[in-house]
C-alpha cells in the first residue's frame, strides 16, 4: 500500500482548490472583440463627442461608448453599454480600467423605441459632406413640428451599422431610423421654427481591442446581490490605502477628495480584476492613472500647483505598499 505524506496531500488538495477558483473565475470573465470605432464628433469642437465601439461580424459582442471632450474635463473613465440577460436588454453605466477591464455601475432596461423611427428619401439630389460624397437625404417630421433631416453614406461594405449607430442617435437625439446594411448617418439638422440645430458628424476606422467584463459583477448589481458579490470575491490581500486611509498635514479638504477618488477607483480596479492582472500590471495602472489625472487637473485647474505637489507627495509614499510583501490581509 502506497502512504502519501501528508502535508503532499494537503498541497495537492490547495492546489486543486485554487485551480476550482481560476477556472470558476475564468467562467464569469467575458472577452469581447472589437474591430471597429464609430467616432461622433461635434461639429464645433472637432475634439469632442462620442466613441463607438463594436464588432462588425458578431451581434453578441455589446456595444459600448465611451464620451470625451478636448478640455478633458472627465475625470472617471465612464463607459455606458448593453447588456443582455434575462430576456431583457439593459443600458448600462459603468467604468473602464486600463483601457480593457469594464465595471458596471448603474443600469436601465433598454427599449429600442424612439419616437421618431420613420423617415423618408427627400429628393434624387445627392449631397457631400466634409470626406463623405453621394450622401442621400431622408426626412422626418416630430409631433411638436421639429423636422430632422439626416444625410445618409452608403459605405457599400455589407456591415451592419444600425445597432451602434442607433446606441448614439437614440440615446442623443431620440431617433432611431431604420438603416440598410453598408448606411450610416453622417450628418444631421434639426429644424423647429424657423431655428437650426445641427447634430454630429461621424467618423469611422478599423480598430483590434479586446475588452473584458465580469459576468458576475454586473449581473449582481442587476439582481441587486452587489453586497453579496462584493463579500464574496473580496481578495485575501490587498494594498493597505485600501482599508486604511491617512494623509499628511498640509493636505486639504480639496486634494484629500481628489486622492480618495484615485484611491477608491485604484482599489475597485484590483478587487474586480486582481485574479486577471498581474502586480506589475496593476503597479504600472497606478502610475499611468496618476499621471493621467495630473494632466488633467493642469489643464483644468481642479487642483493648483501647491496642491498638485501635495497630491503627488502623498501618492509617491502611498506607491511603495504596491507590492504583495506590503499587502493586508483582510
Amino acid at each position: 500500500m502506497t502512504i502519501f505524506p501528508f502535508n503532499l496531500i494537503k498541497q495537492k488538495f490547495i492546489l486543486l482548490i485554487f485551480i476550482i477558483s481560476i477556472s470558476c473565475y475564468n467562467a464569469q470573465t467575458l472577452k469581447y472583440h472589437y474591430d471597429k470605432e464609430m467616432t461622433f464628433l461635434s461639429e464645433t469642437d472637432n475634439e469632442a463627442g462620442i466613441s463607438v465601439k463594436f464588432n462588425s461580424k458578431d451581434k453578441s459582442v455589446p456595444v459600448y461608448s465611451i464620451e470625451f471632450n478636448s478640455e478633458k474635463k472627465s475625470i472617471r473613465n465612464t463607459i455606458n453599454f448593453y447588456y443582455a440577460y434575462r430576456k431583457n436588454i439593459y443600458r448600462m453605466d459603468g467604468l473602464l480600467y486600463n483601457k480593457k477591464y469594464v465595471s458596471g455601475n448603474g443600469f436601465r432596461t433598454y427599449s429600442a423605441e424612439s419616437p421618431i423611427r420613420y423617415f423618408k428619401k427627400a429628393s434624387d439630389t445627392l449631397y457631400e459632406y466634409q470626406f463623405y460624397r453621394d450622401l442621400e437625404k431622408r426626412i422626418a417630421t416630430d409631433k411638436d413640428g421639429t423636422k430632422i433631416e439626416l444625410f445618409v453614406a452608403n459605405l457599400k461594405d455589407n456591415i451592419d451599422y444600425s445597432e451602434p449607430a442607433l446606441f448614439y442617435l437614440s440615446e442623443r437625439y431620440g431617433i432611431s431610423p431604420g438603416l440598410g446594411k453598408g448606411e450610416i448617418v453622417v450628418y444631421a439638422n434639426y429644424r423647429f421654427n424657423n431655428n437650426y440645430s445641427s447634430g454630429d458628424f461621424v467618423k469611422m476606422k478599423d480598430i483590434d481591442e479586446d475588452i473584458y467584463f465580469n459576468k458576475e459583477q454586473i449581473e449582481s448589481l442587476i439582481d441587486d446581490k452587489y453586497r453579496e458579490f462584493m463579500t464574496k470575491t473580496e481578495p485575501d490581500r490587498k494594498p493597505i490605502y485600501c482599508s486604511v486611509k491617512a494623509f499628511g498635514k498640509n493636505t486639504d479638504e480639496k486634494t484629500t477628495e481628489e486622492l480618495n477618488d484615485l484611491l477608491g477607483n485604484i482599489c475597485e480596479y484590483y478587487d474586480l480584476w486582481n485574479k486577471k492582472e498581474t502586480i506589475e500590471s496593476f503597479k504600472t495602472y497606478f502610475d499611468s492613472e496618476v499621471k493621467r489625472r495630473v494632466e488633467i487637473y493642469k489643464k483644468n485647474g481642479t487642483l493648483n500647483e501647491k496642491q498638485l505637489t501635495t497630491y503627488l507627495e502623498e501618492l509617491n509614499q502611498l506607491k511603495s505598499q504596491n507590492s504583495l510583501e506590503s499587502f493586508d490581509y483582510k
